[in-house]
This record gives C-alpha cells, structure tokens and sequence, in this order.
C-alpha cells in the first residue's frame, strides 16, 4: 500500500527531527547548510549523470514551474481580493499557495514511489521552483522593500542549478569524475534523503514553538477566538496549494505534453504542502507570517491524505 510503503516512512523520519529539535536542542541551521550546498547537489548530480536528461526536457520543465506558480499566485491574489484584504495580506496568501515543498519532502516521495528516474525529475522541479522562490517569493513577500537586482542575484546562490549544469557539461562530453569520486558523491547524494526529512521535521517543530509556544493562549486565540480569519486565510492558502496545484498541474501537463513518467512526477511535485522558505520570507519582510505558518502546517498535515490519494490516482 501507498501509505506504509510511501507516506509513514516519510512522516515517521519527520516526527523524529521534530522530537530531535525538541529534546536534543539541536540547532537545525548546520544540518540546513549541510543540505543545501553539499548533500542535495550531490543527489541531483548523482541523479542527473545517470540518466542522460536532454536540455530541451530540462527547460520544458523550468517553463513548467514557472507557469504553474504565476497560476497559483493568480488564484491566490484572487481569494484575497474575495476576503476583502489588503495588499500584504494578499501576498501573505500567495506565498502560501505557491511554492511546493518540492526537496526535502518531494524528492523522498518521488524516489519511494517512482525510484531513481523519478528523482531526476523532481530534482529539475526543485531547481525550478528554487529559482521561482528566489526571484518572484521574495518580489512578493518584500513587497517592494527589496531591490528586483538583489533578488536576481539570489538565483546564482541556488547550488542546485549548478548541479545540473555541471552534470550535464561532464556527461556531455563525457568527463565524469573516476570511480572512487563518483563513489564518495553518491554516498553523500543518498544521504540527502534520511537528512532532508529530519530537517523538515526540525523546521517544522520551530515554526510551531516560535509561532506558537511563546504565548500559552496563542493556539487557542488562533483557532477558537481573535484570529479565526487569518485560520480561514492560512487554510485557504493550503487548499489552494495542494487541490489548485494539483488541478492546474493535471491541465499544464497535458497543455505541455508531458507524459508517462515526468507526468507523474511534475504532478505529484506542484500538489506537494508548502515549502518551509515562504514563512522566511513572510517573516524576513513582515508579510502576515502567521498566515503563512497556518498554510504550511495545513498542507503538511492534509498531505497525508491528499499525497496518498494522488499517488493512488495516477497509479
């Protein structure tokens, strides 16, 4: 069954970071930069020398990404303007709906149900959505604070994209690193799997500690009195991300013409919860972060269903 052979495994590493953070008094930012510049780059070129992708997939992909989150970000904008809400709230919502948790929770999906070509896709769905969150996350969440130059440049901090270029340079003209190179590469490609979902654990535990330990009331103002509009607000964002992405992902797919094995993954990539970064960048830029953590906590809790579900339907 889906769920004990993909989803319990995956969420019971999770519960383990949460439970590390928790206990341990583990500071999550080591294992994050561990991530993020040596074991995903790592995986991604593991993943991509072993399958000789062409360029044209490569960028029909990117193109993808990019369409799916402008669509997202349309629907989003238009709750908003249904709740009646201002600009930064607005923008809060967006980037609650936009961006998929698509590395440290996509790519362990894609490998348990697809196996390792289907981490060659989703590896390209997380460079994409990478450069999408780096250039349009934080346009939206500064609202203007932040120079378009400067949020450019964070696109040439993305490790990943270097991982497919470097990848697809040495495979072409056939320059792959000795054996007991690739050997040490591979190891710390596949450790970025069991890393990235006790990261994810981690983070999530301090989103909900941060957000909502401080105050013993905190939750109960939320969900019972002062701020059920920003639960309803926070929910929204969520359906939209998993059910919109889902939906408009099902539609680009065959838009694009992607089909069999890539299908599958695109979609199962655009309906995943949404990505940790967006509450940073709520929180770095004062966009309505609460309403951010209320959609990365719903879409992460609904995914044990709604990924189940999915996975089921696309067989």
């Amino acid at each position: 069954m889906i769920v004990t052979n993909v989803i319990l495994p995956i969420f019971f590493i999770i519960i383990i970071g949460a439970l590390l953070r928790r206990l341990g008094k583990i500071d999550e930012r080591v294992f994050s930069r561990t991530q993020l510049y040596v074991l995903t780059p790592a995986l991604i070129f593991v993943a991509m020398t072993g399958n000789d992708t062409e360029i044209s997939i490569l960028l029909k992909v990117l193109f993808f990404v990019a369409t799916l989150s402008v669509v997202l970000m349309v629907l989003a904008q238009g709750t908003g303007l249904l709740f009646k809400e201002n600009r930064v709230t607005r923008n809060a919502i967006s980037l609650a709906s936009m961006f998929s948790n698509s590395g440290f929770y996509g790519i362990p999906v894609c490998m348990l149900a697809f196996g390792e070509k289907g981490v060659v896709y989703a590896a390209i769905f997380v460079a994409g959505s990478s450069t999408v969150q780096s250039t349009l996350g934080i346009f939206i969440a500064s609202v203007g604070k932040k120079k378009p130059s400067e949020a450019i440049a964070t696109v040439f901090k993305v490790p990943m994209l270097y991982a497919i270029i470097v990848s697809k340079l040495l495979l072409h003209f056939g320059k792959l690193p000795p054996e007991p190179l690739m050997k040490m590469i591979n190891m710390l490609g596949h450790s970025a799997i069991p890393l990235g979902l006790l990261l994810l654990g981690m983070q999530l535990q301090k989103i909900i500690y941060e957000r909502f330990a401080g105050s013993g009331k905190e939750i109960e103002q939320i969900i019972i009195k002062k701020k059920r509009k920003e639960l309803l607000q926070g929910v929204s964002a969520a359906m939209i991300k998993i059910g919109g992405g889902f939906v408009v992902a099902l539609l680009l797919a065959r838009i694009f013409g992607f089909d069999s094995l890539i299908r599958k993954v695109l979609i199962v990539e655009a309906a995943m919860p949404t990505a940790v970064n967006a509450v940073v960048f709520a929180t770095e830029f004062d966009c309505r972060p609460e309403i951010v953590t209320v959609g990365i906590l719903a879409s992460t809790i609904a995914s044990i269903v709604t990924i189940t579900v999915i996975l089921n339907y696309l067989g």
